[in-house]
């Protein structure tokens, strides 16, 4: 039955229309509509409006990326229709004809065999220069072996002149032949190369998928074809904007997205999802885990005694461990990393909508938005949440001078904070890079600030003393190590300070860490002690104000005890 011809009228609307008898339908005007992005693929929907007469149809998607998993096509719509068939399929398609390759070929072959012959004579060359040698030597030659007769001046001079005229005109042949063989071998390069070039596009593959349906009665339908294509990724990138007037941690929430896929986004409905789907839906499984008795190898001696080796262990079985392991915005493509200038003025965004499912989060990003396939970073905003903070500064003197700024906040929005970097901003100038973490909805999160220079806290080490305590008897040995951290509030506003320092950990029972200042009893607001022997101190500090924080502990053991790791 012949393909009925499109009306061409149908073009001109903004969604094209076909109207055709029961027979294949071409779909050009099906555009990439939806596109969801995952950290390694997406999920693209190509959406069709059509008129169809009542019949059987077979609507074909042509182009579909080269990447595409053509096990994951599905079709969903509306309409008087009933869906058939689907069919994912890797069409080759023939480009150069037979001929062209066979004429090729054949030239091929032909200029091979002409620089085979110019090898040969080459060699015959060789020979007969060979022979020319033999013959002068033969009849220079002066012994026993040499039979011949004096010739007179005339014939050697003829002779000799013969044997001049004969090599000059072999050495002519032999630099000819060397000119044809340069020849030769451009032509051959030449052919090769056009050979090789019509091989490797000699035949193509497309992706194709064919639809078939059944429409009940002649009227408009609606079809969307998905399918998933492997390389497409998003990435999360945050601008963090700390006020310390006004007490709160601004995120503005970015994310950047790539693709190559050979098929352009233009004004897409984009969504990014933080579901993995390579890591599979099921949980690995773990195989038997056995234990053997140990046997040593023997090991050969020289001289073929055997001798017993506990040195090198034997092989066995283990057993097998499974193995397991967009834009509302138009930014530019500069990453998050970088430090760019603060805004002269507070922007405005429009929001993503989140959708939190059972497993994973998708951001819809509300406006149509382009994505080229050039794999250049294409930055979207998805959202800016303004949280309360508490902002607190921190130092370890033992380990740096310099006290450093961070706040804490609460993640009050709908939106899961993907482990990203950040740049950092406080009080309006670009203060670090970091990284954020992943924080879910209702969350607490720390963001780090930079070292702070106007507040300063230095650690003066008095040094240690040994003592010797007991007089009768059973003596005991005490190392104190003293020290002060001598903190100074430079700033105009109060500040609460933490300052860490340790003690050491006992791996005996008669190595005894005593503190003497402070003393310590339990846990307090000013005062902790973790199970590492990681000792902090919390402070409030008033502007401007100084104060000595002393820190003093004893080591004791038995007099004589030995002790590493003072």
């Amino acid at each position: 039955m012949p393909i009925p011809m499109l009306n061409p009228s149908c073009f001109l609307l903004a969604a094209l229309t076909l109207s055709v008898a029961a027979a294949d339908i071409p779909t050009t005007a099906a555009k990439v509509h939806t596109v969801t992005v995952y950290g390694d693929r997406a999920e693209v929907v190509r959406h069709l409006t059509a008129t169809v007469e009542a019949g059987d149809h077979t609507l074909t998607f042509e182009n579909l990326p080269g990447a595409t998993d053509l096990s994951s096509v599905r079709v969903d719509g509306k309409g008087a229709f009933t869906l058939i068939d689907i069919r994912g399929e890797r069409v080759q398609t023939k480009e150069v004809a037979d001929e062209r390759v066979l004429k090729l070929t054949k030239e091929l072959e032909a200029l091979r065999a002409q620089v085979n012959d110019l090898t040969l004579a080459d060699n015959r060359i060789t020979q007969r220069k060979a022979a020319l040698e033999k013959v002068l030597g033969r009849l220079t030659s002066v012994g026993k072996e040499s039979a011949n007769a004096e010739m007179d001046p005339a014939k050697w001079a003829a002779y000799l002149q013969y044997h001049v005229d004969t090599l000059a005109k072999l050495d002519k042949e032999v630099l000819a032949n060397g000119v044809s063989r340069t020849s030769l071998t451009l032509d051959i390069d030449r052919v090769q190369r056009e050979l090789n070039e019509l091989n490797a596009h000699r035949f193509k593959f497309r992706n194709v998928a064919r639809v078939r349906i059944e429409a009940k009665q002649a009227g408009p339908i609606e079809l969307d074809l998905a399918y998933v294509v492997r390389g497409p990724s998003w990435n999360p990138l945050y601008d963090i904007r700390a006020d310390t007037k006004a007490k709160t941690v601004q995120v503005n929430y970015h994310a950047e997205v790539r693709q190559s896929t050979g098929e352009d986004w233009q004004g897409v409905a984009l969504k990014l999802s933080t579901a993995q789907p390579n890591l599979g839906g099921r949980e690995p499984q773990m195989s038997p885990w056995f234990i053997h008795r140990y046997v040593p190898e023997p090991v050969v001696a020289t001289g073929g005694v055997i001798l017993e080796s506990a040195a090198k262990p034997s092989r066995f079985d283990r057993g097998r461990l499974a193995k397991n392991g967009v834009g509302a915005l138009a930014f530019d493509a500069t990453s998050a990393t970088s430090a760019p200038a603060p805004a002269a003025a507070a922007m405005d965004f429009t929001y993503a909508r989140v959708n939190t499912g059972g497993t994973a989060a998708t951001f819809a990003i509300p406006r149509a938005y382009d994505v080229p396939s050039d794999n250049k970073p294409a930055k979207v905003a998805i959202a800016s949440e303004s949280f309360p903070s508490e902002f607190r500064h921190t130092c370890v003197p033992k380990l740096s001078p310099h006290v450093y700024l961070k706040a804490k906040a609460i993640n009050k929005s709908d939106f899961p904070f993907i482990a990203g970097p950040t740049a950092v901003f406080l009080d309006g100038a670009f203060v670090a890079n970091a990284s954020l973490d992943l924080v879910a909805p209702g969350q607490e999160f720390w963001t780090y600030l930079g070292a702070d220079q106007s507040v300063k806290v230095d650690l003066k080490d008095l040094g240690k003393v040994e003592e010797l305590s007991g007089i009768f008897g059973k003596k005991t040995a005490r190392t104190v190590v003293s020290k002060v951290f001598k903190v100074t509030n430079g700033k105009s506003t109060d500040i609460s300070l933490s300052i860490r320092d340790q003690v050491p950990s006992s791996n005996h029972e008669e190595i005894k860490v005593v503190f003497e200042e402070p003393k310590y009893e339990k846990d307090t607001d000013g005062l902790k002690v973790d199970q590492s022997k990681f000792v902090e101190w919390n402070l409030t500090l008033k502007p401007g104000a100084k104060q000595d924080v002393p820190f003093r502990f004893a080591i004791e053991r038995p007099e004589g005890f030995p002790m590493v790791g003072q």
